[in-house]
């Protein structure tokens, strides 16, 4: 896969690979993505666009391989992740399933927040699903399954990967492009379905993977836990961290995370950074940094991608499709800063949430010349 753009967005910082979970009010299977709806985000002129871009795709994961972007999502959780094709982030066109349950899939039930990295020139699938555990009943576990081709057909390679006797959702690996270590990061599942952990509160972990992607090393690290106001209160309320999206930039590791339950027009987006991709993460003051408006309800889980020449950040990431809340949930994409402070920190902004026109992603084929030049 190539970060040619990515890396001339961050000034020759690697940003590598993320992913909350579809709970109670799962939607329909399939279509992922309505044919009405397919240009619904660009104005007549096409020059510029309004969110959302795409009608179901909750837990977003978008990348970039070879001048196409890729997503995927919790948009078909009884059968597992159909895909998403695009040239610029705006106009979207389903490519069907790119993984698919079988009769012998360890899966059986809510395919959740899927992410994909590529290494050595195949594409990893790491993914949550329920399936059954020794304790005789179905529990979210997370797994990965592999691909030529980000279109896919990804087939398993190990499922379940994580197995820590609790249910774990939103899995995201990092490639640490200086150590070429890899990580997952995942939050546990404290949801209706599989709330192994007698708590009101899910926190963010870490670990590291093998080299090969298939085998946990060492024991799970504490990333972060629901502890600002904006998340909730933990002894009145059930509160969340998950979707964890995780990159390196100069040096310093960056966790996007989600907090309060998706269906809250309150779910909102914040950041944590740490100096080591196993933590301790402190989260920022400033959380959180994408919140509801009177035009959009429930901005989070997000992922992050350059756009199509490399000069601008996008933060893609899901909305309520209905200001009440809950499901289902449409994509979004805004432009997302990393400011460098003098102390070697950085910070984070998103210009969003939008629902008004913004000018395409710079490079978009379809922008005027103009408008490419100036962005």
């Amino acid at each position: 896969m190539r970060y040619r753009g990515v890396l001339a967005a961050l000034a020759l910082a690697v940003l590598v690979t993320a992913a909350a979970a579809l709970r109670a009010d799962s939607p329909t299977t399939a279509p992922a993505l309505p044919h009405s709806s397919l240009q619904k985000g660009t104005d007549s002129s096409g020059s510029t666009y309004t969110n959302p871009v795409a009608e179901n795709l909750p837990d977003p994961f978008v990348i970039y391989d070879h001048g196409t972007y890729y997503a995927y999502g919790t948009n078909a959780p009884g059968e597992g992740y159909r895909v998403l094709t695009s040239p610029d982030l705006v106009h979207w066109t389903d490519k069907g399933f790119a993984f698919r349950k079988t009769d012998t899939s360890w899966g059986r039930e809510n395919f959740w927040a899927p992410c994909v990295v590529e290494k050595d020139g195949s594409f990893y699938l790491f993914y949550s699903s329920m399936g059954p555990v020794p304790a005789g009943h179905l529990s979210h576990r997370i797994s990965v399954a592999k691909a030529s081709s980000p279109l896919g057909p990804f087939v398993d390679l190990k499922a379940p990967l994580l197995d820590i006797g609790k249910a774990v959702i939103d899995a995201q690996v990092t490639l640490d492009p200086d150590s070429n270590k890899a990580y997952l990061y995942y939050a546990l599942d404290m949801s209706e379905y599989t709330n192994e952990h007698g708590r009101k509160e899910s926190d963010l972990y870490v670990v590291e993977l093998s080299p090969d992607l298939m085998q946990v090393v060492g024991k799970p690290v504490r990333c972060t836990k629901p502890d600002q106001s904006w998340e909730g209160n933990p002894s009145t309320e059930d509160c969340w961290n998950e979707g964890p999206f995780v990159f390196k930039h100069k040096g310093v590791w960056v966790m996007m995370y989600s907090a309060r339950g998706f269906f809250d027009p309150n779910y909102s987006l914040g950041y944590a950074t740490s100096r080591s991709p196993m933590g301790p993460f402190v989260k920022a003051k400033e959380n959180p940094i994408l919140r509801k408006t009177d035009a959009v309800s429930g901005p989070g889980h997000n992922s992050v991608v350059s756009s199509p020449d490399g000069r601008e950040l996008f933060c893609v990431y899901h909305i309520h499709h209905s200001l009440k809340g809950g499901a289902p949930r449409d994509l979004a994409i805004d432009r997302m800063q990393i400011i460098d402070e003098p102390d070697g920190s950085i910070r984070l902004r998103i210009i969003g949430p939008t629902r008004t026109p913004q000018p395409l992603p710079s490079g978009a084929a379809t922008a005027p010349a103009t408008q490419r030049a100036a962005s």
